[in-house]
């Protein structure tokens, strides 16, 4: 058994427990299911279809879907359905620990799943949570090219809301007002 797939008592009594609990049953599943799913790794940030969380959690798509909108909002965990990875942004700190000196064997680890996760769109938000405080060097170094296009960090899209972004793009393409590609981070408790 992997020991990264505890869950802390304290879960239930703490503030994100407690919003998660109140904010109903499937979301209560689908945070439990992140944490300690098959797919899940130390660093949370894995590969996880949405047909997968559906089947195992016997949450309708739909349900699961909802689910972690709801859990983005709360910041417990975001969803990029583009690639299908999710990130918990906590869940390196509670499985792995607070930091980590550069020659702890754990630092090699993350650098591996970081680099299994290297299609992410939230690779460079873990790294700058994570990348000081666990002696990571950066991405460059760790062979993770990322295009400066690739954004900040948003919760889960529905097919709706990205067509409106798309005709967006389309109306601001035709506006003489430059876009603003400047890349952006995003971590929750820190906007």
């Amino acid at each position: 058994m992997r020991s990264y797939a505890m869950v802390s008592p304290a879960f239930w009594t703490g503030p994100t427990g407690m919003e998660i609990r109140a904010a109903g049953k499937d979301p209560l599943i689908v945070s439990f299911y992140l944490m300690t799913c098959p797919s899940a790794n130390m660093i949370g940030l894995y590969y996880l279809p949405l047909p997968t969380l559906s089947f195992e959690t016997s949450i309708p798509s739909h349900g699961a879907s909802k689910a972690l909108q709801i859990l983005s909002d709360l910041s417990f965990s975001h969803y990029d359905t583009a690639s299908a990875h999710i990130w918990v942004p906590e869940m390196a700190r509670f499985q792995i620990a607070e930091s980590l000196k550069p020659r702890d064997k754990r630092v090699t680890a993350v650098i591996r799943e970081l680099i299994q996760a290297k299609s992410c769109r939230f690779i460079r938000d873990f790294h700058y949570k994570y990348g000081s405080r666990f002696s990571l060097p950066s991405l460059e170094a760790m062979g993770i090219l990322i295009s400066p296009h690739e954004g900040a960090l948003e919760g889960p899209r529905c097919q709706e809301q990205e067509q409106e972004q798309e005709q967006e793009q389309k109306s601001s393409v035709s506006s003489s007002v430059p876009e603003d590609t400047s890349p952006q981070f995003l971590l929750p408790g820190n906007a």
